[in-house]
C-alpha cells in the first residue's frame, strides 16, 4: 500500500495563510501598493506644522507655520510667524505655507517689518511774494511818485503723509521629500526689501530684490495657532493744503 505524505498539504496551507496576511490592510503600513502609507508620501496629511530656515545675501532667519486641508489647492495656509535678520536689522512678522501632496510641493510666504516705525507728516512750504504800492508825495513840489515794496514769506502749500517702515517679504517654491517619520522640503525663491528714500522733502519707494533659499521640516501632523503681527509696508500720500 502506497503511503500518503502530509507535508505537501501543510506547506500549501501555510503559503495561503501568508498571502492572506500580506494582503490585509494592516500590512500596507509596511510599504504596500502605491498610494498606501510610507510609499509615495500620502501618509502625511495636508494638516501640519512646519519650521524652516531662510537664507540669502546678508539675510538669515526662521519661519514657522501651519497648513490646513485644501491649502494646496487654494494656495492659502494658516497663519505662521517669521523672524528675519537682514542687513543688520531684525524683521518680525507673519508667514504662510501651502502644501500640495499630489505635486509634492510646498509654497512658502513671509512678510515682516522692523518694529517702532509709524506715520509721519512733512509740511512743504513755498515762498509767496506779495507786492504793495505806496504813493510818496514830494512836499516841495507836490509831485506824487508811486513806490512799490515787496515782501516774501513761506506758506504751507502742501503736506506729505507717509508711513515710514523697513519692510521685507518673500516667497519660495519648495519640493518635499518623504522618509518616514520625517518629511522635509527645500527650494528657492525671491525676497523684496522696501524702504522710503527722500529727494528733498519728497519720499519715494525704493525696493531691492534678492534670491533666497528655504529648507525646512514637518514638526507635527496637526495645525498650530499663531499670533498675527501687524505688518505694514512703507507708503506715501501727498495732498494739498489750501493757501489763505
Amino acid at each position: 500500500m502506497k503511503k500518503t505524505s502530509t507535508l505537501a498539504p501543510l506547506l500549501i496551507g501555510s503559503l495561503v495563510a501568508i498571502l492572506q496576511f500580506t494582503s490585509a490592510p494592516e500590512a500596507r503600513a509596511f510599504g504596500g501598493a502605491p498610494g498606501g502609507p510610507f510609499s509615495n508620501g500620502s501618509y502625511f496629511p495636508n494638516d501640519g506644522t512646519f519650521s524652516a530656515v531662510v537664507r540669502g545675501e546678508n539675510l538669515t532667519g526662521t519661519i514657522q507655520f501651519s497648513t490646513t486641508s485644501g491649502s494646496g489647492e487654494t494656495g492659502a495656509g494658516s497663519t505662521g510667524v517669521s523672524t528675519i535678520f537682514y542687513d543688520g536689522d531684525t524683521f518680525i512678522g507673519n508667514s504662510q505655507g501651502a502644501y500640495n501632496p499630489q505635486a509634492s510641493t510646498m509654497t512658502v510666504n513671509f512678510q515682516a517689518d522692523v518694529e517702532g516705525q509709524g506715520q509721519n507728516t512733512i509740511t512743504v512750504q513755498t515762498p509767496v511774494t506779495t507786492t504793495e504800492t505806496t504813493n510818496v508825495i514830494n512836499p516841495a513840489t507836490g509831485q506824487v511818485t508811486p513806490v512799490q515794496t515787496s515782501q516774501t514769506e513761506f506758506v504751507a502749500t502742501r503736506e506729505i503723509l507717509f508711513f515710514d517702515a523697513l519692510y521685507l517679504n518673500g516667497v519660495a517654491e519648495c519640493k518635499t521629500s518623504n522618509a518616514f517619520p520625517n518629511q522635509k522640503f527645500s527650494g528657492s525663491g525671491e525676497a523684496e526689501f522696501q524702504q522710503l528714500e527722500f529727494a528733498g522733502n519728497t519720499p519715494f519707494l525704493d525696493a531691492v530684490r534678492l534670491p533666497i533659499s528655504v529648507s525646512g521640516v514637518r514638526l507635527s501632523n496637526t495645525s498650530s495657532t499663531f499670533a498675527t503681527a501687524q505688518v505694514r509696508p512703507p507708503s506715501q500720500n501727498e495732498f494739498s493744503v489750501l493757501v489763505p
